[in-house]
């Protein structure tokens, strides 16, 4: 099954609301995907971040404002580190198939 860039987003989402105490650190648990498959460090800087906000109700643009980060950077950072974990997530599944 291939990921959409949605679901994953999804999964990162529920990941970070869920207890702390549940989370795992193997390499297939959402909340690592960054740190596992994103090279560039303002992308998954801007994708942790959005989660974050995503899971916790906060505004992105807000803290991205408090942070001194501009809002449409910031998103084009997080798009691009959520592609690439579907690209790449993509590529492991079809290899394990």
């Amino acid at each position: 099954m291939v990921l959409s860039d949605h679901d994953i987003e999804r999964r990162m989402i529920l990941a970070e609301r869920a207890d702390p105490q549940s989370r795992s650190s193997e390499p297939d648990r959402p909340l690592r995907w960054p740190d596992l498959y994103v090279v560039n460090a303002d992308h998954r800087r801007a994708l942790k971040l959005w989660v974050w906000c995503a899971a916790h109700g906060c505004s992105f643009h807000s803290v991205c404002r408090e942070r001194g980060l501009r809002y449409s950077t910031a998103r084009r950072h997080r798009r691009a580190a959520v592609e690439r974990i579907s690209m790449l997530l993509g590529e492991a599944r079809i290899q394990q198939a």
